[in-house]
């Protein structure tokens, strides 16, 4: 049996399916860009569930079956398996291999399916204690600035005219939906499966300014539904003919209004994405990182922004904001006390004193 067909710590055949739940779509965006991405992103994936099921980490098991689940994933044993890349691997394989495990772990996170065990600030803040090259882990701050063009999805979809009323493909009720998505995801700063859950009941049919959800982890927690969120809902609701109670339905002609998939909800963003040539990693989720950071720079408090996200601990919302704030205080100080090299080396005046010099 050759090498390459054989998984690298046990010497087991390498299994016919992904390593695990969620593998595919996951790599399927991550190599948009790069199939060399996805190829090596898949080799972390396999090396890491190679690992547990050698030395029994978290409970997993040299017999379980392919493709493991995540839920038993603690953020210690992540970091002990980076521990291990360190003393048995590159440096460039640990990092592009840790990428590809926070990057699915992410990626888990923005399907509302991230283990509560996984606790993402905590992760970021050790990882951060090293330096991971910018092109394969994408920074945090590298990431917020591209986030900053988030509201551009919004005004792309306000800004594409609408179709006839008569039209017979529902292209009018697609883009009027589609506007809504959008909407809501920014006002609201929710997950996309909050989002796509939603009954018009929830929201009053767009009248509500506040509606309860059951977020991740089932636990309630109360959204907000802003003027131009419910404008757009109240738009949307007014045209459906349908009884569906889901507040938003797929309106393609054989899909006999169902309530929206996540996948086409996540697609509504991508479709914007691309026509905008926006970072190609941009997301659903990024709304709610984008919205995060905006209302910490605007003053918000963090224990109000936590509360307005639904963390639990104040600490993860801490850990995952805390570089982009870091790096905006610091400049702001910069800006007013910053001396140039020019002006440090010139002459300082002599400060006087009763009319001598001192």
């Amino acid at each position: 049996m050759t090498r390459n067909s054989t998984l690298p710590i046990s010497g087991r055949p390498i299994p016919e399916t992904p390593a695990w739940l969620q593998e595919a779509p996951f790599l399927l965006e991550a190599g948009a860009q790069s199939l060399k991405t996805e190829t090596t992103y898949r080799s972390g994936l396999r090396l890491f569930a190679d690992w547990l099921q050698h030395y029994g980490r978290d409970g997993f098991a040299k017999e379980d079956p392919w493709p493991l689940s995540p839920e038993r994933l603690t953020t210690a044993t992540i970091l002990n398996f980076r521990n291990w890349l360190l003393a048995n691997r590159s440096q460039s394989t640990v990092t592009t291999y840790m990428a590809a495990v926070v990057g699915y772990l992410h990626f888990l996170d923005g399907q509302d399916q991230l283990p509560e065990t996984v606790q993402l600030g905590k992760l970021q803040r050790q990882l951060a204690r090293r330096q991971v090259e910018r092109n394969q882990a994408e920074a945090v701050i590298d990431l917020d600035i591209a986030r900053q063009a988030m509201p551009q999805i919004v005004k792309y979809y306000n800004d594409l005219p609408l179709p006839a009323e008569n039209d017979r493909y529902n292209r009018r009720l697609s883009l009027l939906r589609d506007r809504a998505v959008v909407a809501v995801l920014y006002s609201t700063a929710a997950r996309l499966s909050e989002v796509i859950a939603l009954n018009r009941s929830n929201v009053d049919h767009g009248r509500a300014r506040y509606a309860a959800i059951t977020g991740k982890g089932n636990r309630s927690r109360t959204i907000h539904l802003r003027d131009y969120a419910r404008q757009a809902i109240r738009a949307y609701l007014v045209e459906r003919g349908d009884s569906n109670p889901a507040l938003f339905v797929a309106h393609s002609r054989n899909a006999r209004n169902a309530r929206l998939s996540a996948t086409a909800a996540h697609n509504v963003v991508k479709k914007a994405v691309r026509a905008l040539h926006l970072h190609e990693s941009l997301s659903a989720h990024d709304f709610r990182h984008f919205r995060a950071t905006q209302l910490l720079r605007e003053g918000m408090p963090l224990e109000v922004v936590q509360e307005f996200l639904g963390h639990v601990d104040i600490s993860t919302t801490r850990g995952i904001y805390a570089p982009v704030l870091g790096v905006q205080v610091v400049s702001e100080w910069l800006d007013n006390v910053d001396v140039p090299p020019e002006q440090a080396l010139a002459p300082q005046e002599p400060e006087e004193a009763g009319g001598r010099v001192v």
